[in-house]
């Protein structure tokens, strides 16, 4: 398995606040995540960082997991955690009031991948040639989607895109939207800066490129993004099987 990851402000934020990890434990299972601080928040890049460290702690001494239910608790077990912590901080100090984060990723391991999310920012798959959304935004946008009080059209440009329904340190407590997916050539776990700019078509033909190594890829992902405009942090993590 090969893992890689690369983050940029973009062309317009004075901060970057995405963060993201890649990283095997001594069993061999792997956990790539992407958090982004919420947009316009204060220290949305401390909401982000913190929890991208808190998991980088924690999983090098995890498992076994002998199957996907113990990865699916291990995981809740610790989002939880990090929440509390996130909240606590907002609460207890000034300078962090109402900071948050989104988290997304894969967790892979022996018995199967997990989908993990909270927020809008993506994990996609791609197989054979095509590319899947394993993941659902949890944004305004998509509810006035599910609920047919919005086309698709009108969604691209509506004012209220990047409202958020649920993140990461808002409240004291959070439920994560983890799933069961399907095996996939590749995984790609981005925020907003990406897939907000970027057709998905362009982006399955920057994964399925032939001659490009998966740290290629990423920069190619990243420059994608800028040359879109570069409006917000960008950050892509690659999971090639």
């Amino acid at each position: 398995m090969e893992y890689c990851g690369i983050t940029d402000i973009g062309l317009v934020r004075e901060k970057n606040q995405d963060a993201f990890i890649t990283i095997a434990n001594q069993y061999g299972d792997v956990l790539a995540l992407v958090a982004d601080g919420i947009g316009g928040a204060r220290a949305g890049e401390v909401a982000s960082s913190e929890c991208i460290k808190y998991f980088d702690t924690v999983f090098k001494d995890s498992g076994p997991f002998d199957e996907l239910e113990s990865a699916t608790n291990f995981l809740s077990h610790h989002i939880s955690i990090i929440n509390q912590k996130i909240y606590d901080l907002s609460k207890s100090y000034e300078e962090y009031s109402g900071m948050g984060t989104t988290l997304t990723g894969v967790l892979i391991t022996s018995h199967g991948t997990l989908s993990i999310n909270i927020g809008d920012s993506r994990v996609y798959g791609f197989l054979e040639g095509k590319s899947f959304a394993l993941t659902k935004d949890h944004s305004l946008i998509n509810q006035m989607l599910d609920a047919g009080e919005i086309t698709a059209e009108e969604a691209i440009n509506h004012p209220k895109r990047h409202y958020l329904t649920k993140a990461m340190g808002i409240f004291d407590s959070i439920s994560a939207d983890i799933h069961k997916v399907k095996d996939m050539d590749y995984y790609l776990c981005c925020s907003d800066g990406l897939h907000g700019y970027c057709d998905i078509e362009e982006i399955r033909d920057i994964i399925f490129a032939d001659g490009k190594s998966l740290n290629d890829k990423c920069v190619d992902l990243k420059d994608l993004a800028l040359m879109k405009g570069g409006f917000d942090n960008i950050t892509a993590v690659l999971v090639k099987k």
